[in-house]
């Protein structure tokens, strides 16, 4: 049986290092991940997104300094390391990914940011997609991915988790 790829967008992303609902199924993501358990995705763009809401949460104080530095840290090291066990892909933005993302706002009118998520998740043919965000998942399931708002479903993302591991 091959591993199943999980994008994750960028509020999920943030999960795994601000403590906020779901992020425990973001630890079990990750988890899993790190055991070779599941591949993970997610887009160069990705990390400039969590970066940059990372430290708007710090200039609106809804994180402190010590927490922002933590999961900036945390992030970029974890990120890293997933990339050595081969757990992590972070795929570049590709002009195919790009020009796919102007389609994808035009036919759906949404904002480039998740428009180039979708199409990045299609072109690295993920089996997934996890979010936080209604409108994304809502749109991914129009353009036939597999997406799962892991707040709203959060026993769904843990049964594809480990799915595998039922007993018949």
């Amino acid at each position: 049986m091959s591993v199943k790829t999980v994008y994750l967008d960028s509020s999920s992303i943030l999960k795994r290092y601000v403590e906020e609902k779901a992020s425990d199924v973001m630890d079990a993501v990750y988890e899993k991940a790190e055991a070779g358990g599941l591949k993970l995705v997610f887009s160069i763009w990705n990390v400039g997104e969590t970066i940059g809401v990372l430290d708007r949460y710090l200039s609106r104080r809804l994180i402190s300094m010590e927490t922002f530095r933590a999961a900036l840290s945390n992030f970029i090291l974890e990120s890293m390391k997933m990339i050595r066990l081969g757990s992590l892909q972070i795929v570049p933005i590709t002009s195919k990914s790009l020009s796919n993302s102007w389609l994808l706002i035009t036919k759906h009118h949404i904002y480039e940011a998740d428009a180039l998520q979708i199409s990045t998740s299609l072109e690295a043919d993920c089996n997934f997609f996890f979010s936080a965000d209604v409108n994304l998942v809502r749109t991914a399931e129009k353009e036939d991915i597999n997406a799962v708002n892991i707040e709203t479903e959060p026993e769904r993302a843990l049964g594809i988790l480990f799915e595998d591991m039922k007993v018949p």
